[in-house]
């Protein structure tokens, strides 16, 4: 659900959920927590339907403060605190509270497509796929069932169906047969999601040892077999056929042709969309809210695809690549060369030229020496900030701040080739790097720097150091203020590649102190 099509009742709620799992010590936010935060508002839509339909102010706030958790904070107190706290952006929603919002999305699009989602729909979305929160809120109201069909009646009221053509008989599945052939349709294609979901994971898990895209197949796999609880096992599981399939004995030329783990990849994530669309389409005939949870988890897929085939490209292209020179402002361009060529020899696989205030013909001239530089030596390449200039020089690389080009646009000036980085500085920038589809990232700063003044509350620090190497294995380079002397704490704290700049181009003897960065580096 996107938040641009949230009510402000629900981002609140939301928001306010998610302080309430913080206070409780907990990083992800549960339905429970959600159901608190609406009913905390007593003017929220959720509050005063509830009411509605017989429940109680007393038993509203008694509820509420069992639920609170918060001893002595008050409901607007509450509603007032989140609205300047950054909680909301620490923790996650769980895969119950997720299953909870997208079933509230897919209630709304049935309505009215044009409406954002607000409390009420989050409150049938609580209902629908959550018992604990059904149990709590049918305690609550005195007309539960009534509930229950104002929500249906929604939908059966306000959704428009085109008119079938003369002549034409809706499709009713009353013929036992017809049943039993759709019910062999969904076993088929549920059992080649799975399958092609296990295989994909086995890669993010084993071969990236990626914890962030296997949490998030993961995902995938048991918002599945929440979406195939729709379905009665009674009904699904004995009508399959292997045997009698003729399908299991026709193979295309190339199903058989794998030369690379990226065509495994591939053909496996095209796979798994198509049964979700399949299951998808036919689900329709049963449960149109079972056939959206199939449609949400198809466009969820197509983003974890593009993060995994992007994240294979960036682990293979920097693979051996530890230790990045950051270079740029220097008196010539004869000192450029100098010192790229010194830092080179000393260990440095990884260019990136960051100048700041040069005409761009400067620039240029000074980005394509560089390209031919590392060329020659077999060493990567990029430019900071400037898409333009990365282009037309031909770099390798194109590495981007947080007010620089956003990594889809940058993608459509460069198109697939030139590898995409990303500066972050704390973890939602991270998450947002990753889904935005970075293929390395800049991680820091770590200690201040003598190159770039940075106030001392816009310091990483280790401790983000230690979070990101826990979170992805996404290629990455700890930076700011890192140099022979501190490096083996950066080390230690997780970062196995570093991006230095006075380190090297300060010293006496750049390729002497490139060695000494690159030698501890290799230990890792």
């Amino acid at each position: 659900m996107n938040e641009s099509f949230r009510t402000e009742g629900a981002i609140r709620a939301l928001a306010n959920a998610a302080l309430h799992a913080h206070q409780d010590g907990r990083r992800q936010v549960e339905p429970m927590d959600l159901l608190y935060a609406l009913l905390a508002d007593e003017e929220s839509q959720a509050a005063v339907l509830l009411t509605r339909f017989g429940m109680t102010e007393t038993a509203r706030s008694e509820w509420v403060t069992a639920q609170s958790g918060l001893a002595g904070a008050s409901e607007s107190a509450l509603s007032e605190t989140v609205q300047e706290s950054p909680v909301s952006q620490k923790i996650t929603h769980s895969q119950p509270l997720k299953m909870a919002l997208a079933d509230a999305d897919l209630y709304l699009r049935a309505i009215d497509r044009s409406r954002p989602v607000g409390t009420e729909e989050i409150l049938y979305g609580l209902i629908s796929s959550n018992k604990e929160a059904a149990r709590e809120v049918q305690k609550l109201v005195a007309e539960m069932d009534r509930l229950k069909n104002y929500f249906h009646r929604q939908t059966d009221e306000e959704t428009e169906f085109l008119p079938l053509p003369e002549g034409c008989d809706p499709l009713v599945l009353i013929d036992s047969v017809e049943t039993a052939d759709i019910a062999r349709i969904i076993d088929a294609a549920s059992n080649r999601v799975r399958e092609g979901l296990r295989v994909i994971e086995d890669y993010a898990r084993f071969a990236l040892d990626d914890p962030s895209l296997t949490r998030g197949l993961k995902d995938v796999r048991h918002r599945l077999k929440e979406a195939m609880t729709g379905f009665p096992a009674e009904m699904i599981i004995p009508q399959r056929d292997t045997k009698g399939d003729v399908g299991t004995h026709i193979m295309a030329v190339d199903e058989g042709i794998r030369t690379s783990p990226r065509d495994v990849l591939i053909a496996n994530f095209k796979r798994v969309a198509e049964a979700l669309r399949s299951l998808e389409e036919y689900a329709k005939l049963f449960d149109v809210w079972v056939s959206g949870r199939f449609e949400v988890l198809r466009y969820d897929l197509y983003t974890l695809e593009k993060r995994m085939i992007l994240a294979v490209t960036g682990v293979r292209t920097l693979a051996s690549a530890k230790l990045c020179l950051l270079i740029g402002n220097l008196p010539t361009l004869g000192d450029l060369a100098w010192v790229v060529s010194e830092a080179i020899e000393g260990g440095v696989d990884f260019i990136q030229l960051r100048e700041k205030n040069r005409p761009d013909r400067v620039l240029l001239e000074h980005a394509r020496e560089l390209r031919i530089l590392t060329a020659k030596a077999g060493v990567l390449f990029a430019v900071n900030d400037r898409v333009d200039i990365a282009r037309i020089a031909s770099a390798d690389a194109v590495h981007l701040g947080q007010d620089d080009f956003t990594v889809r646009d940058a993608r459509r000036l460069v198109g697939p080739r030139l590898l995409m980085g990303v500066s972050t500085h704390e973890p939602g920038q991270l998450r947002k790097a990753v889904t935005d589809g970075a293929q390395y990232l800049g991680v820091g700063p770590v200690f201040s720097s003598q190159t770039k003044n940075f106030h001392e509350t816009e310091i990483a620090g280790l401790g983000y150091v230690r979070h990101v190497s826990e979170e992805t294995t996404l290629p990455w380079f700890a930076i700011g203020g890192i140099d022979t002397e501190n490096i083996d704490q950066v080390i230690e704290a997780g970062a196995s590649r570093v991006a230095v700049s006075s380190a090297i181009l300060k010293a006496e003897r750049p390729r002497v102190a490139a060695r000494i960065l690159r030698e501890k580096l290799d230990r890792v």
